[in-house]
C-alpha cells in the first residue's frame, strides 16, 4: 500500500475516533501508532486534521477542563497533570488554567461530599472531607479555607 493510501486510511481511522469524542493531537497520534500506522502516515494525518481544524489542543483542553469541573472537580495541580497526560502542551495548559478557580471547585466538591457524610459527627466529617479534598488534588490552604467556611456557617 502506498504511503498516500496509508495516510488516507489513518485519517479515516482518526475521524472515526474523533466522532466518539475530542482528542488532543498527541493522544490521537498515539492511538494511530498503536493501531500500526507508520510515523509518516500518522504525521500526515495529524497535519491534515489540524489544517482542517478537526484537532485543536486548546479547544480539547477547554473541553476537558469544563467536563472535569462539572463531573469530578479537582485541584489545579491535578488538572494540570490530567492535561499533560492527555498530551496538551504545557504552554496551552498554563494559559487555560489561568482562569481555573480551585477554591470554587473545592467548595462544590466539598458540598456534594458533605451530603454523604451526614451520619458522622462533626470531627469525623471534617477529617473525611479533608482527606477527600486532598485526594482530589486541592492544595491545603484551599482545603482548610473550604472546611472552615462550611463548618463555621453550620448551626
Amino acid at each position: 500500500m502506498t504511503n498516500d493510501a496509508r495516510s488516507r486510511e489513518a485519517i479515516a481511522f482518526a475521524l472515526r475516533l474523533l466522532s466518539l469524542r475530542n482528542h488532543s493531537r498527541h493522544e490521537l497520534a498515539g492511538k494511530l501508532m498503536k493501531k500500526g500506522y507508520e510515523h509518516d502516515a500518522v504525521e500526515a494525518a495529524m497535519d491534515y486534521l489540524a489544517e482542517k481544524k478537526l484537532i485543536d489542543d486548546e479547544a480539547f483542553g477547554k473541553e476537558l477542563i469544563g467536563s472535569r469541573s462539572k463531573r469530578r472537580p479537582v485541584g489545579e495541580r491535578a488538572m494540570r497533570f490530567e492535561l499533560a497526560r492527555k498530551g496538551v502542551p504545557d504552554e496551552i495548559a498554563g494559559n487555560l488554567l489561568r482562569e481555573y478557580d480551585s477554591a470554587l471547585l473545592c467548595l462544590a466538591a466539598a458540598e456534594k461530599k458533605l451530603a454523604a457524610l451526614h451520619r458522622y459527627d462533626e470531627a469525623v466529617r471534617k477529617k473525611k472531607l479533608e482527606a477527600f479534598l486532598r485526594n482530589r488534588g486541592f492544595d491545603w490552604p484551599i482545603v482548610k479555607e473550604t472546611i472552615e467556611s462550611l463548618f463555621h456557617n453550620r448551626p
